[in-house]
C-alpha cells in the first residue's frame, strides 16, 4: 500500500511503498537505520580496483566479451575450490554450480524453472524483494512463522500432512528481516521433510560469509537432490558487482544455466574479478573481520534497545538486521521518527500476515554513537503515539 509524506514536510509529495520510501528518505535524515547495503567502511574498494586492473592486464578483451552460459569456468572452479568449503559445503559429483547476477537473479531463474502456479511455503516474515519472484509464479503461499530458532517446522509438518507444496523458501542465517539463525535440528528436519514430501528447498544464504560460526547449510544434509543453495558475494565484497551462484542437482542446474544464458546478465569482467579475489585468499581473510565488525555494532544496538525499554525482539545472531515489535503501528512511528531525522524500515511489507507493528533496524550504515542516538529518537517517537 502506498504511503505519503505531506508536501509541507518534505518539499514535495512522495508516493512510495514503505520500503522504497525508507530507502529514499535515508538520504535526507541524519541517522540511517534503514539501509540494506554493507558498511562502506569495510567494503574492499582498493582491493577490487586492483583486481580489475590485474584482470584486464591478464585477459585483455576476453574479460569484456559476452559471458558463457552458467558462468566463467575460472570462477566456477574457484567457487567450488575456495568458497564452498568456507560455507560448510562440499560439492558432490551430481551437483553443479551456476553463476548468476547475485542471489536474487538466482531466485528468479529457479522460480522460472520450477513454478507454474504451484503452491509454495515461505517464512513469515521473509525478504520481500526475493520472495516477489516466487509470488508471481505461485498459486498459494503458505506462511510459516519465524521463531528465535528459525521457521516453525511444526506448522510446516501440519500443512504437509494436508496438502503438497512445490517449493519451500528459507533464509537460515542472519535472517532478513528477523536477524535470527535456524537451529541445526531444524536444518536437518527440513532436508528430511523435503525428501519425504517431495518438494524443493531454496536455501537463500547471502549472509553466511559474514556470519561467523553458524550451523552447516541445509544443503549439507541433502542426500536426494531436494535442496538448491543460493550464495552471494554481495555482503562480503560489494553488492554492485552483482555476482552470486546457485548450487544444486546437475540435471536441474543445467536447465537453470540455459535460462541464465538467455539474459547474459552476469558481467564477464566482474566474474573474473571475484574469481581473482577468491584465488588470492582475500575473500576468506575478510570473512572473520566482517563478522566481528557487524557483531560489535549489533551488540551496541541490542544493549541500547534494552536500556530504552524496547525489548520485544529476538536477539539477532549475526548480520545486518534486528526486527523490533514497537507495539504501535510502525508506519505511524516512522513518520514521527522522520521528523527527528531518523529513518528505519516499517516491516509490514516483509510479512504475508501480521507485521503492522514491526520495524526492521539496520546497523550497516551508521556509527555506534549514532545507533545510540537513533534508538533514543525511536523511543521518543513511540512514546508520542
Amino acid at each position: 500500500m502506498a504511503s505519503r509524506i505531506e508536501p509541507s514536510r518534505m518539499g514535495k509529495e512522495i508516493t512510495l511503498s514503505p520500503v522504497e520510501l525508507g530507502s529514499q528518505l535515508a538520504k535526507r535524515v541524519k541517522i540511517n537505520l534503514a539501509s540494506g547495503n554493507p558498511d562502506p567502511k569495510v567494503m574492499p574498494v582498493n582491493e577490487i580496483k586492483d583486481a580489475y586492473n590485474q584482470v584486464i592486464q591478464e585477459y585483455g578483451f576476453k574479460s569484456l566479451i559476452y559471458p558463457g552460459a552458467g558462468g566463467q569456468e575460472d570462477l566456477i572452479y574457484n567457487i567450488n575450490k575456495f568458497f564452498l568449503p568456507m560455507l560448510g559445503l562440499n560439492k558432490k559429483d551430481d551437483d553443479m554450480t551456476v553463476v548468476t547476477s547475485g542471489a536474487q537473479h538466482a531466485m528468479e531463474l529457479v522460480s522460472k524453472y520450477f513454478l507454474d502456479c504451484d503452491p509454495i511455503g515461505v517464512e513469515n516474515p521473509t525478504f520481500i524483494e526475493t520472495f516477489n519472484a516466487l509470488k508471481l509464479r505461485s498459486s498459494i503461499n503458505f506462511p510459516f512463522d519465524v521463531m528465535n530458532d528459525g521457521i516453525d517446522t511444526a506448522s510446516l509438518r501440519t500443512v504437509l500432512g494436508i496438502t503438497r507444496i512445490k517449493l519451500l523458501y528459507v533464509i537460515p542465517n542472519c535472517h532478513n528481516p528477523a536477524g535470527v539463525n535456524m537451529s541445526l535440528e531444524k536444518r536437518k528436519e527440513i532436508a528430511e521433510l523435503a525428501h519425504e514430501y517431495d518438494f524443493v528447498v531454496i536455501e537463500d544464504d547471502p549472509y553466511r560469509p559474514i556470519a561467523g560460526e553458524v550451523p552447516p547449510p541445509i544443503k549439507s544434509f541433502d542426500n536426494y537432490g531436494n535442496v538448491i543453495y543460493l550464495g552471494s558475494f554481495s555482503k562480503i565484497l560489494a553488492p554492485g558487482l552483482r555476482v552470486g551462484f546457485a548450487l544444486g542437482e546437475k540435471k536441474t542446474m543445467e536447465k537453470v544455466s540455459l535460462l541464465e544464458q538467455l539474459d547474459f546478465s552476469t558481467s564477464t569482467i566482474n566474474q573474473y574479478v571475484v574469481s581473482r579475489l577468491l584465488k588470492t585468499g582475500m575473500v576468506k581473510s575478510l570473512s572473520e573481520k566482517m563478522s566481528s565488525h557487524y557483531r560489535k555494532k549489533m551488540n551496541v544496538m541490542i544493549d541500547t534497545l534494552n536500556e530504552e525499554g524496547l525489548t520485544s525482539f529476538n536477539r539477532p545472531s549475526c548480520g545486518f538486521f534486528l526486527l523490533l515489535d514497537l507495539h504501535k503501528d510502525s508506519w505511524s512511528v516512522f513518520k514521527k521518527a522522520i521528523e527527528r531525522g531518523l529513518s528505519f524500515v516499517p516491516a509490514k511489507p516483509f510479512f504475508l500476515k501480521g507485521g503492522e507493528n514491526m520495524a526492521r533496524l539496520s546497523v550497516t550504515n551508521v556509527e555506534e554513537d549514532k545507533i545510540r542516538e537513533g534508538i533514543s529518537i525511536l523511543k521518543e517517537s513511540v512514546n508520542q503515539l
